[in-house]
């Protein structure tokens, strides 16, 4: 069963990890293979809470770009280096392709053969080697067991058309020839003298006794084929193994885990209308011909708590949204086919996602129930945040009792986790909780960090504000900002770069502002801060 994405935006916070997660495990309850991950580090609140309701950590997820393994190559499609020309012929016939992967028994990839290679062996007049086993020989040239001594067969094929005389005066015959010959006795018995590895008698299934007495005193390998010479040393060339044209040099296999942007520089520098995929241990998977690049499967993925391309994860565009879960305003990304959307003006996604369990009917257990309660709690600081509605309350009450959770007393150690800055550098910090837009082509930049003992960190701000002129000019922004949010007091203090101050003045009717500015009643960057500065550039 294809498996669905689910992930929060960049820079996770607690509501995007747990409403990922908390997602994932609806969808699986109701038979849809999903799995929840994170697009970067998550911070010291969100370790907490998972820690306390011992669920593991998801796993990160770089992007959705386009990879090999997403475009539907023929799986499972290539040979052994032991098979025969013949079945390489007919695996080509049957399978329709130009090319196939050769491998080891134990699928490690070895190179490829094309039709042109086999062709070149075919036509080639002066090809006389073969490299094969015993059986290979009497099932494709349709042949009869008469002596065996050796199971694999190597040598040079010799067809004779010669007078006995001629031939045993001008052919030297030793133990690396096979033998093709009608029923003539003086040129067998010869044959037999000189040790050859194998003697095929064509045209009839006869022999003498006199003759297989001798050749099996001398060990010589025998079989008779009732077909006529011609037909049996065509067929004798199909016999070799495949690895003794095997090419292991022209085309170099592609990763199955490349992106496909890549893969196209490749076919386009060399123009191989057939690619070997291997994994990352040199095991082969298959075959990409040119021809499959454009059936494609997606990667099927469901945004939560985000609905921006800036704030999601890399390579979204290349990627089959199928399912949107958020509390913010409606952004920019879209979709190629109607999806599923839930947007509500909640205070949390989580709200959302335990609405969709009582939809569907399904009690979440004590951990899920805890995780979507963190959520809440964060993203409405409590039920302090502005975003915070009646709906949200109601949810937390029932989520905190299937959970068997203290609010007061939870959100306090949540609070406290958060606040916590041992071990981060600045830059860290700022990133932490960070979101990007793009208004009116102007770049903004907002971090935001909710602290216990916010002049512990107001006692630093000349190395904040050093590090937010940084940044902003070496990403271009116009207006970057810190937000210092005290949850018990419910203010936030304000840092940002020299360059939006007159923007910031504007937008929260200062007169005059500083750095570390108190923004009474401010707890909310979704609601009291972006949709003003959205406003006034607009």
């Amino acid at each position: 069963m294809e498996n669905i994405y689910i992930f929060g935006h960049k820079n996770p916070d607690t509501d995007s990890v747990c409403a990922a997660i908390s997602l994932a495990y609806l969808k699986n309850r109701k038979k849809i293979n999903a799995t929840p991950y994170i697009l970067g580090e998550i911070n010291n609140e969100t370790k907490y809470v998972l820690k306390y309701f011992n669920v593991p950590k998801p796993h990160y997820i770089n992007d959705v770009k386009l990879q090999v393994n997403n475009l539907n190559y023929k799986k499972e499609c290539f040979l052994n280096e032991y098979n025969t020309l013949n079945d390489l012929y007919n695996y080509m016939q049957k399978h329709e392709i130009t090319g196939v992967p050769i491998v080891k028994d134990n699928k490690s990839y070895i190179g490829i053969v094309t039709m042109k290679d086999l062709l070149k062996v075919i036509v080639n007049p002066h090809f006389d080697k073969l490299t094969t086993s015993y059986d290979n020989i009497l099932k494709i040239i349709n042949g009869k067991k008469l002596l065996k001594f050796n199971d694999e067969i190597s040598g040079n094929m010799i067809l004779s058309s010669y007078k006995t005389t001629d031939f045993e005066e001008n052919i030297n015959l030793n133990s690396d020839n096979i033998l093709i010959i009608g029923n003539r006795y003086n040129i067998i018995k010869h044959a037999i003298a000189s040790r050859v590895k194998l003697i095929i008698i064509v045209g009839t299934n006869k022999i003498s006794d006199e003759l297989i007495h001798l050749a099996k005193a001398n060990k010589i390998n025998v079989i008779t084929s009732n077909k006529e010479s011609l037909y049996v040393s065509k067929m004798l060339i199909l016999c070799n193994y495949i690895k003794t044209i095997v090419n292991k040099s022209n085309i170099e296999p592609i990763d199955e885990n490349m992106y496909v942007n890549d893969f196209l520089t490749i076919a386009n520098k060399y123009h191989f209308t057939n690619y070997p995929i291997v994994n990352r241990k040199n095991k082969c998977l298959g075959l990409l011909c040119m021809e499959d690049v454009n059936l494609t499967n997606k990667k099927k993925v469901i945004l939560v708590d985000h609905n921006e391309y800036s704030q999601s994860v890399d390579g979204i565009e290349e990627a089959e949204i199928v399912e949107i879960i958020d509390h913010h305003k409606v952004g920019n990304i879209n979709s190629s086919s109607p999806i599923n959307i839930r947007n509500m003006a909640v205070g949390s996604s989580n709200t959302i996602i335990y609405l969709m369990y009582k939809e569907q009917k399904v009690k979440p257990p004590k951990d899920i129930a805890g995780l979507m309660l963190s959520g809440i709690i964060s993203d409405t600081l409590l039920f302090h945040s502005p975003t915070t509605t009646s709906i949200d309350r109601k949810v937390a009450e029932e989520l905190s009792t299937i959970a068997k959770i203290n609010m007061e007393e939870f959100s306090k150690k949540m609070f406290t986790e958060a606040a916590s800055i041992k071990g981060k550098t600045i830059e860290e910090l700022i990133y932490n909780d960070f979101k990007a837009f793009n208004i009116n082509n102007r770049k903004i930049g907002i971090g935001q960090m909710t602290v216990i003992d916010y002049q512990k960190v107001l006692k630093e701000k000349k190395k904040y504000i050093n590090v937010l002129e940084k940044i902003s000019q070496e990403h271009d922004y116009d207006i970057l900002a810190f937000c210092i949010t005290d949850v018990i007091n419910s203010n936030t203090y304000i840092l940002y770069n020299e360059k939006a101050s007159k923007i910031l003045e504007t937008v929260f009717d200062i007169d005059e502002i500083y750095q570390g500015y108190e923004l009474k009643g401010v707890v909310s960057r979704k609601k009291q801060i972006i949709p003003l500065l959205m406003e006034e550039l607009k």
